[in-house]
C-alpha cells in the first residue's frame, strides 16, 4: 500500500528530547516506543555529558545525540530573555527549540513525529491515515499566553476547538520549512529569533511548539490532516503510582481504553508513601534483589 508517497504507514523520523532526571521513565517509554510506533529512524537528544549513560539504557534502535548540536544556537539567548523569577523554565524552552531544530534538519520529504519522552505508547499507533493525511491527537489545554504569542508570531487565530498539546505531534518536514520561511519573511530575521522575540518570558510558559505548529498547519494544510478521538491519559503516576508498576497485565486491566499514557514529573500519586514507596519495595525492589542473588 502506498500512503502519501510512503511504502507503509510508518513515519520517517521519531524525535525525543530527554535528560537524566527522567531516565527511569525513559527506559520504559523507549522500549514501548520501538515496540508500538513504526519509524525508519529513532532519535533522542540528551545533554552531551549524558550521552553514554543514555546509550546504556536506551534500545539499540535509537540514535542518542548530544543536544549541543542545536542548543548552542540559542541557549544563551534564552537565558538572557528569562527573568530571574522564571529562570527554572530554561530547560522547558530549550527542549522545545531542540525539537524544532531536529525537524529542520530532516529531509524535506520526511514525515517526522515528535514524541514526549515521559509518554508511553501502550498499543500499536498510526499517524498516517488511509488517505495519506497526518493524524493528530486532541488535548484539552487552554493556556491563553500560547495564543497571544501565536498572534504575534504568525498573525493567526486558533482554528480548532481543542488543543494540539497531546504528548506527540506529527509533521511533514516540508511544512516546517514553509513555517520557517513565513517567520523569516514576516519578522525579517532567523526563524529562531522570530520565535524567541515573540515570547513573553514574563508569562508562565509563554510558548508551545505543538500549539504553534498546530495552528499553522490547521490554517495552511487543513485538507491534509485528520484528528483522532482516541483516549489518552496524562495522569499515569496518579493512576498507577509509578511507571515501575506498568506492565502488560496492568495495561489490559487499567489502561485498555487508552492509546498512550504520560508519567509527568508534576503528577505525583497521593499518599505517596502508601501508594508508591511500600508497593515499590515489596513488588519491585525485593523481587529484583532476589533475582540478582539467584543469578549470583
Amino acid at each position: 500500500m502506498n500512503i502519501g508517497g510512503h511504502s507503509d504507514a510508518s513515519v520517517d523520523v521519531l524525535i525525543c528530547v530527554c535528560c537524566k532526571r527522567d531516565a527511569v521513565t525513559w527506559k520504559v517509554a523507549s522500549e514501548h516506543i520501538v515496540r508500538f510506533i513504526k519509524s525508519k529512524q529513532y532519535k533522542v537528544y540528551v545533554p552531551d555529558e549524558e550521552v553514554e549513560f543514555f546509550r546504556s539504557i536506551t534500545p539499540f534502535q535509537f540514535e542518542v545525540i548530544g543536544e549541543s548540536i542545536y542548543s548552542n544556537q540559542f541557549a544563551a539567548q534564552i537565558k538572557e530573555c528569562l527573568p530571574s523569577k522564571v529562570s527554572m523554565q530554561f530547560g522547558w524552552y530549550l527542549q522545545q527549540l531542540i525539537k524544532l531544530c531536529a525537524i529542520k534538519a530532516c529531509d524535506e520529504s520526511d514525515i517526522v513525529l515528535i514524541w514526549d519522552a515521559d509518554t508511553v505508547p501502550i498499543r500499536p499507533m498510526d499517524f498516517i491515515d488511509k488517505q495519506g493525511r497526518l493524524i493528530y491527537y486532541k488535548g484539552d489545554e487552554q493556556h491563553q499566553p500560547y495564543f497571544e504569542m501565536i498572534r504575534r508570531l504568525l498573525g493567526l487565530e486558533k482554528k480548532v476547538n481543542f488543543s494540539f498539546i497531546a504528548q506527540c505531534f506529527v509533521i511533514k518536514a516540508a511544512w516546517f520549512s514553509s513555517f520557517c520561511r513565513l517567520l523569516e519573511q514576516r519578522h525579517q530575521c532567523s526563524w529562531i529569533r522570530a520565535i524567541l522575540g515573540s515570547i513573553d518570558f514574563n508569562e508562565g510558559n509563554g510558548f508551545s511548539e505543538y500549539e504553534t505548529l498546530g495552528t499553522f498547519i490547521s490554517h495552511c494544510y487543513a485538507d491534509q490532516i485528520s484528528f483522532s478521538d482516541a483516549n489518552w491519559l496524562r495522569l499515569g503516576n496518579s493512576l498507577l503510582g509509578h511507571i515501575a508498576f506498568l506492565n502488560d497485565k496492568v495495561i489490559n486491566r487499567k489502561l485498555n481504553l487508552y492509546h498512550f499514557v504520560s508519567f509527568e514529573k508534576w503528577d505525583r500519586a497521593k499518599p505517596y508513601y502508601r501508594k508508591v514507596m511500600i508497593p515499590y519495595f515489596f513488588r519491585i525492589y525485593i523481587p529484583t534483589l532476589f533475582r540478582r542473588s539467584v543469578k549470583i
